[in-house]
C-alpha cells in the first residue's frame, strides 16, 4: 500500500550540553516549528518532507524511516545528513555557512507510531559537534492539513 498525504509536520527539539563526564551540564536549548509538508508511505517505510523559513534562509528536509534506521537530510540554510540508529554511531559532515563540522549521531532510542494517516517520531540521542558533546530529543508530529497538529 502506497499513500501520499498533505500534513501539518510540527518539530520539537531539546538539546542539552554534556560536561567531561557526560552529564547535563547548563540551560537546554528548545526550539519549535511547524510546516506544511507530506507524508509518503508504503509498506517499506515512510517519508516525511517539508520546508521551513529560518533565519538564515528556507531549509527543506526529508525524514525517511526504513528498516529500524531514520535518516534525516537537511539542505539550504543548513546541510546535513544525519543516520539515527540505535546503539550505532554515524559520523557525517553538518555544514551551516560559511562553516563545516563532523557530527557523530548515537541514537539511544527511536520511538516510532506512524501510520499512513500521520503520527509521531521520537528521536533520542547523544550528538558530537565540532568537538561539543551533546544529549538532544526530536519530536516530530504528523498530521493531515484537515486536522490541527
Amino acid at each position: 500500500m502506497k499513500k501520499i498525504i498533505e500534513a501539518t509536520v510540527r518539530i520539537t527539539s531539546v538539546i542539552q550540553n554534556l560536561d567531561a563526564n557526560g552529564l547535563t551540564d547548563g540551560e537546554p536549548e528548545k526550539s519549535e516549528s511547524r510546516a506544511t509538508g507530506f507524508l509518503h508511505y508504503s509498506d517499506e517505510g515512510a517519508l516525511i518532507t517539508y520546508t521551513e523559513s529560518t533565519e538564515s534562509g528556507n531549509l527543506t528536509s526529508e525524514i525517511e524511516l526504513t528498516d529500524g534506521k531514520v535518516r534525516v537530510r537537511r539542505s539550504g540554510a543548513i546541510e546535513s545528513e544525519l543516520i539515527f540508529e540505535e546503539g550505532v554511531t554515524h559520523t557525517s559532515l553538518y555544514r551551516i555557512p560559511p562553516y563545516a563540522f563532523d557530527a557523530a549521531v548515537t541514537a539511544k532510542k527511536i520511538r516510532r507510531d506512524l501510520n499512513a494517516d500521520g503520527g509521531s517520531l521520537d528521536l533520542h540521542y547523544k550528538m558530537s559537534i565540532g568537538g561539543a558533546d551533546k544529549a538532544a530529543r526530536m519530536s516530530i508530529w504528523i498530521c493531515p492539513s484537515s486536522k490541527q497538529a
